[in-house]
């Protein structure tokens, strides 16, 4: 019998522990390729960031540049010289800044089909430089890039590529982002930038986050742009042994693949490709991560050694406890064996005790068989109680060697801690599921009524106030406008249900509003003076029990505060929503106030060049604030942009076309359906619901309103391999430059479990 329990318990022991050890070894290597792929993406993000600021910048000057179109010849020169030679000043990566004008577009009298005049400041030996020129005049000339760019009216980044201004001087490796310039649908000219591309090699240079990995940058045509061997800077990927065939259409279609490689000692890499977008221009560069296979399984695999180790202990270890346990059960005697027979057989009635005659050693085996039963009723008794759910129930153990009392004891405390933990758990799920949709709520909110700013803020603090179930709440903003007088107003305050109208104007540091302006911290208040509303706060006549200040800034720069006040408690979750939608209602708000200011700014420029003779000196000062405009909106567009990266990780995403049809679908929302990406893709809307002819009716009327550019929010009910889940969405309509919807955003959270427990 031994030889059995040993022979059976060593079989369950080594498959227990070879399926361990095989999905350690599994996990470890998905996780340490996932690690590979979370680096590319990080630095290809830095990388876009970098490089979509220049597109930002040249779609600007683009931008400014229609505004002086029709201006006499010499003065729209000199506007468009200035504001180039501005910008090739500040920016030492740029090489040159140029435009390119039509001679048919700004030379009334040209009547030959083609001819264009280049104005150009460009860099050679330390100096900036000029130059204008006139271009394809001749006839016969071949058509280039330029007049790509022209027909197709697309943002471009070229290939890299070597240049030099001077004969005889090492050329350096460059490329050119540019923009076209339209009017009318036709386009006039292109504005762009010549950008040095050695700044990539210095950053690439130290990228060096694990042993003996590396990185490198490509364009679009698979060149290197900048590579940790400097010598394989201007070389192409696919001219490079070991790489696969088909590697520079993945890098052309913009994939995220990963790439196993061998170098010359032989030794494994894994580098995976994260595409870089930059700007609108269709043609994305890659970004790769290098990193030996060799380390980042090291630890894995020592830690697998050790779990191998450790099993192999625990199966020598059971196999001496079983043998010791059999040993001493193995010596029966004749008096116990029927009471031990129906022991066995689960039969512990207290008719079972044996009679005690003699008190040798059978006497005292006697009394421990009739300890036991008591001892079993006990703890049998106490076994029911917990099964019932009764985890107070007392218990003692019969001496400190009860093994199955202590073993209860134990289960009874870990089901307390689990259902505690459970509790726990229910109640951080509910918090993450209510800050998420609070976020998703106020991302619409934002992306709205942002025209007036009172009404803006109006909007905000009134559903602010009903998502955090406060009583009263108001938005401050710092007024700025006069440089010399700057301080703090009310635009917008909500309380009890009720917008209020009130005027109040509060100096920078003067009061808690004041305070948290200058400051720039969170202030949060549980015990507040009688006289604090009516004197300070101005939310009216209650005395709340407590008050939270949030300042509204983003990049150390604050652009007001948002005060809430309610007869309870704010807990630190919704403190820290607070805190997250402040972040986003300043971008907002910095977003609106740089339009704003652009906008006056170029209606100023208009007028001021009807005067030019005479303010000359006043328009260049304009121009040089609005480049510093222009690149602030590059910093706030970026940092929104990871804002909607934050938002499509921690959400289910999907994007349709006009008609419902799926265009493409996040990963989270494929791992939790459990299906794949291929067969989601041109699949509609109403695919995998159980629709009546009314709800598709409603269902048809809800695709008008999003085409119409109405956003909408749902609760759908979604099939899948004989599941149902249950998604809390909203549809946002995504609109074109225009104002023209041209697909659907949808975010959703799913709450199947949180339904199924209702």
């Amino acid at each position: 019998m031994l030889v059995y329990i040993l022979a059976t318990a060593f079989i369950v022991y080594a498959f227990a522990l070879g399926y361990i050890a095989l999905r350690i070894s599994n996990i470890s290597l998905t996780n340490a390729k996932d690690l590979a792929n979370t680096y590319a993406r990080e630095y290809a993000n830095y990388t876009k960031a970098d490089l979509s600021t220049d597109m930002n910048m040249t779609r600007a000057l683009a931008n400014i540049a229609l505004g002086y179109k029709n201006l006499p010849q010499d003065q729209m020169e000199d506007i468009l010289n200035e504001m180039i030679f501005h910008l090739i000043e500040e920016n030492p990566n740029f090489l040159s800044t140029w435009f390119n004008w039509e001679l048919s577009a700004i030379w009334p009298d040209w009547d030959k089909p083609h001819g264009r005049q280049r104005l150009t400041y460009y860099r050679m030996e330390g100096e900036i430089l000029y130059k204008t020129e006139l271009v394809d005049t001749a006839p016969g000339f071949t058509k280039g890039a330029y007049y790509d760019m022209l027909e197709k009216q697309e943002e471009y980044v070229m290939d890299p590529y070597y240049f030099t201004y001077k004969e005889g001087e090492e050329a350096v490796l460059e490329t050119s982002v540019a923009v076209p310039i339209v009017i009318d649908g036709v386009a006039v000219g292109v504005a762009g930038f010549d950008l040095l591309l050695q700044r990539f090699q210095d950053i690439i240079e130290n990228i060096h986050p694990i042993e003996d990995s590396y990185a490198f940058l490509m364009s679009h045509n698979g060149q290197f742009v900048a590579h940790h061997n400097e010598e394989l800077v201007g070389q192409f990927v696919q001219d490079q042994e070991g790489e696969d065939a088909d590697i520079l259409q993945k890098i052309q279609n913009g994939e995220e693949f990963l790439n196993v490689i061998k170098n010359e000692d032989g030794r494994e890499f894994w580098i995976s490709y994260a595409p870089v977008y930059i700007g609108n221009s269709p043609t994305p560069w890659s970004f790769g991560f290098a990193v030996p296979a060799d380390v980042i399984m090291a630890e894995e695999k020592a830690a697998l050694r050790r779990s191998l180790l450790v099993g192999l202990i625990g199966l020598v270890l059971t196999a001496f406890i079983i043998w010791l346990i059999a040993h001493n059960i193995s010596r029966p005697i004749t008096k116990t064996t029927n009471v031990l027979s129906d022991l066995a057989k689960g039969d512990i009635d207290e008719s079972k005790k044996v009679t005690i005659k003699t008190k040798d050693e059978i006497g005292e085996m006697g009394n421990s068989v009739n300890t036991l039963i008591n001892g079993l009723n006990k703890t049998a008794e106490f076994a029911q109680e917990i099964g019932k759910g009764n985890l107070e129930k007392e218990f003692e153990l019969l001496s400190d060697k009860d093994v199955l009392g202590i073993s209860l004891l134990e289960m009874r405390k870990s089901l307390k801690i689990a259902n505690k933990q459970e509790a726990e758990r229910k109640l951080e799920d509910q918090k993450q599921n209510w800050t998420t949709q609070g976020l998703a709520k106020f991302g619409e909110i934002l992306r709205q009524n942002n025209d007036d700013m009172q009404e803006f803020s109006y909007h905000i603090i009134s559903n602010l106030v009903k998502y955090i179930d406060a009583n009263q709440g108001g938005i401050f903003m710092v007024n700025d406008d006069d440089k010399n007088d700057v301080f703090v107003e009310l635009l917008a305050f909500y309380a009890y249900e009720r917008r209020k109208y009130m005027e109040k104007r509060i100096e920078v540091g003067v009061g808690l509003i004041g305070r948290c302006v200058q400051e720039q911290k969170t202030i949060y208040m549980t015990e507040l003076p009688d006289e604090y509303i009516s004197v300070t706060s101005g939310l009216g006549q209650s005395v709340p029990n407590a008050l939270l200040i949030v300042p509204l800034k983003v990049n150390d720069e604050i652009f007001g505060v948002v005060e809430l006040a309610g007869f309870s408690e704010f807990e630190d979750h919704v403190i820290k929503f607070v805190e997250e939608v402040g972040e986003s209602i300043a971008s907002t708000i910095s977003t609106t106030k740089i339009n704003i200011r652009t906008t006056q700014l170029l209606e100023q420029s208009q007028q001021q060049s009807e005067e030019m003779s005479a303010q000359e000196e006043e328009m260049r000062q304009n121009m040089e604030e609005l480049q510093a405009t222009q690149e602030e909106a590059g910093r706030r567009s970026t940092e929104m942009q990871g804002l909607v990266d934050a938002l499509n990780t921690a959400n289910l995403v999907i994007e349709y076309d006009l008609n419902g049809n799926i265009i493409t679908v996040n990963d989270n929302y494929i791992q939790l359906v459990g299906t794949t990406k291929e067969k989601l893709i041109g699949t509609h809307h109403t695919d995998n619901m159980q629709l009546t002819k009314t709800q598709k009716k409603e269902i048809e009327q809800f695709w008008v309103d999003l085409r119409n550019g109405i956003a909408k929010k749902e609760t759908d009910h979604v099939e899948f391999s004989g599941k149902e889940y249950v998604f809390v969405a909203t549809y946002t309509p995504i609109l074109d430059e225009v104002g023209k919807p041209v697909k659907v955003l949808k975010i959703a959270t799913d709450i199947t479990e949180y339904n199924k427990a209702k």
